[in-house]
């Protein structure tokens, strides 16, 4: 554990009521709200009624029978409080050695006993990562560097999810274009979004006219395309929904389907033409059926026995993984391990699976679709009292009705050894709010499956997306953000700041580059998991918001405090070896306040790991930056007043840089040396 004054001076209290007066009431400390009462508080309330005395007659005994250490400088009751003020210079040269002697100030061995896997990302490779589903990529590297910061043993994976039924058609697509050596110029990942965005709109114009052929609709031209709503489509299809008795349930849910794709449509033929008419010309010439071929593909690619199909699949998914990954290393964000779901699928393991539930009577038949009896498996098994879980949860589908098997169903078998592969103690997965019922469901069916103690390890660490001011993000339509291009954006806008500043052509860019990575990652992860995100380029690289690019500049000036040091013969070298032999000298309110957050640092790491609150470490850093930047302007340092004074502030220049490469390292933030 960390050994902080608080804490000690908490234990000291509590031994004493404890041997003197057999206290059972917990002793709480929190900072006063002024500092005239004080640094450390403690309510004596509870405990003083516990005893059958007052408060003040409690810390007249207290205040008489303990001897507090030397840091204590007072000590005095307001109002059923103790409060305890400190000696600042005993603190502060407590502190700040401490600080000197550790390699990486706040690094610890708290989790040492853990082995914890953290999966993040698992994007689908139908196009390129966006910033929706970027969050949890950020959120993801934070909490495993972080966990690997206070010693666990962390493993990070990313599971390949390339059996969904949408990469089927996008395969059809891409191999469509590769036998026409059509070439790709472009990021792979980027291109195959627009391959997978015309594909699935074929598919869906070709339902649509199945749909509207049900309805009575005649196609009156045999020679227009089943994939293109044409001029004729678009002049008959209304004509013929309204002439429909508007007491047809199917007539306006039809509508709105054809005015979606009529704009989609639109949409792609202006935004990527070249893609979407050529493989519009070639799905139409060479595909008889695209969703009956749709259809054969993902139950060949399931079974994993059509070496042909499979190795599509895999050249694909690999294009779409390969350049999910050369965005993430951008951002300085790295996976030790890749899990394929087409592996999971073809180990056999997801029938014996089923045929256990199955015989567990926890699946239930609508027709032909298999669902899973969640409620049922979490009142017969504890897991509602274990939880305090008191909603009805929802059966959840992992058979569809032409019999294959949904993602669900075969990441209850993946999740069946995940931690086995790596020994893990926990497991969480960093994945989307909008998937907690599947989450829930396999952990549910573990416990079905008598796998309580695998089940208990899995958590799921869920968030909202993140959306960038004035844009809309829909995938299926190539319409999205992605992190490669606020990459760019934030680029030019740092640009623009420092181009003023007498930097090389080639120091710019390496300065570009690394506020550009550090100020996007940053401003996804100080806002609340929980919340919305919007996401504004400006704020995200401006050094005077709370941004990646301001802690970066607290740095750069801390060392340039520093680096400016022999110019006035002050050996900073010289000041940091003799920390230990006197007391360091406090003046004023500001230094004092930015060794008390220094102090806190170690802490705080540990909050955000128990709480899972990454956030909290990028909304302390903020703060530590801001008192440091208030320290700057009230408290000269290389010329101070007097030599003591320059040797106590050469410290606490030398610790606050310290700090900010604890707190950057655990937030993956380049620390730049100048800016």
């Amino acid at each position: 554990m960390i050994s902080r004054p608080y804490d000690e001076i908490k234990l000291l209290i509590e031994n004493y009521l404890k041997k003197e007066f057999s206290t059972k009431s917990d002793l709480i400390w929190s900072k006063p709200p002024s500092v005239e009462l004080g640094d450390i508080s403690f309510p004596l309330f509870n405990i003083a009624k516990e005893l059958k005395i007052k408060p003040e007659e409690l810390s007249e005994k207290i205040i008489a029978e303990i001897s507090f250490p030397d840091i204590v400088e007072k000590v005095n009751l307001q109002g059923g409080f103790l409060n305890l003020t400190f000696n600042r210079s005993i603190f502060v040269t407590q502190v700040l050695q401490t600080i000197l002697e550790q390699t990486k100030y706040g690094q610890n061995s708290s989790l040492s006993s853990e082995r914890i896997i953290v999966e993040h990302t698992s994007s689908n490779p139908t196009g390129p990562l966006h910033i929706g589903n970027f969050r949890g990529s950020v959120l993801g590297d934070v909490l495993g560097r972080l966990f690997s910061f206070l010693g666990a043993a962390v493993n990070v994976r990313y599971y390949v999810n390339d059996l969904g039924r949408q990469i089927a058609p996008l395969v059809i697509g891409y191999f469509l274009l590769k036998e026409a050596k059509y070439k790709i110029e472009e990021k792979g990942d980027l291109w195959l979004g627009k391959v997978y965005a015309s594909m699935y709109t074929f598919l869906e114009i070709q339902q649509l006219k199945q749909k509207l052929s049900m309805l009575g609709w005649k196609i009156k031209d045999s020679s227009v395309s089943l994939y293109r709503l044409d001029d004729t489509d678009l002049k008959t299809v209304p004509e013929f929904l309204n002439s429909l008795p508007k007491e047809n349930e199917e007539k306006d849910n039809t509508h709105k389907w054809f005015m979606k794709l009529t704009r989609i449509q639109s949409s792609l033929i202006e935004r990527i033409p070249e893609v979407y008419e050529k493989l519009n010309k070639l799905t139409s010439s060479k595909i008889e059926n695209l969703e009956s071929t749709t259809n054969q593909y993902v139950k060949n690619y399931q079974e994993g026995k059509d070496k042909l199909i499979v190795e599509k699949f895999r050249e694909v998914t690999k294009i779409a993984l390969d350049g999910h990954v050369e965005t993430l290393n951008l951002f300085a964000i790295f996976h030790d391990d890749f899990d394929w779901e087409s592996d999971v699928a073809w180990s056999g393991e997801v029938q014996t699976m089923l045929a256990e539930l199955e015989d567990k009577k926890y699946l239930r038949h609508d027709e032909k679709a298999r669902l899973l009896k969640n409620d049922i498996i979490a009142e017969e098994l504890g897991y509602k009292t274990k939880y305090s879980i008191s909603y009805e949860i929802p059966d959840t589908i992992i058979i569809n009705s032409e019999g294959i098997t949904l993602y669900p169903c075969r990441d209850i078998v993946y999740h069946l050894h995940k931690l086995e592969k790596f020994n893990a103690s926990q497991c969480y997965n960093v994945i989307a709010k909008m998937q907690q019922l599947p989450q829930l469901s396999v952990r549910l069916a573990l416990y079905g499956l008598n796998r309580t103690d695998t089940a208990d390890r899995i958590h799921h660490f869920d968030y909202e997306y993140v959306s960038l001011i004035g844009r809309k993000m829909a995938g299926r339509e190539f319409d999205y953000v992605t992190p490669d291009e606020l990459f760019v954006l934030a680029q030019e806008e740092i640009k623009t700041i420092i181009e003023e500043r007498n930097y090389s052509e080639e120091e710019q860019q390496n300065i570009a580059n690394k506020i550009a990575a550090s100020s996007i990652k940053y401003h996804i992860l100080k806002m609340d998991p929980q919340k919305s995100v919007a996401f504004d380029v400006k704020k995200a690289v401006d050094p005077n918001e709370n941004s990646g690019s301001f802690l970066q500049y607290s740095y750069a000036r801390a060392l340039s405090i520093l680096s400016r040091s022999s110019k006035h013969d002050i050996n900073v070298q010289k000041i940091l070896e003799s920390t230990e032999k006197e007391n360091l000298i406090i003046e004023k309110q500001a230094e004092w306040e930015l060794v008390k957050l220094m102090e806190e640092l170690p802490s705080i790491l540990i909050k955000a790991a128990k709480s899972l609150r990454p956030d909290s470490v990028a909304n302390f850093s903020y703060s530590l930056a801001s008192s440091f930047h208030k320290f700057y302007d009230a408290c000269p340092v290389l010329k101070a007043e007097t030599p003591e004074l320059i040797k106590s502030r050469v410290r606490i220049v030398f610790s606050i840089s310290k700090c900010l490469e604890s707190l950057f390292e655990v937030m993956g933030i380049e620390a730049l040396e100048k800016m």
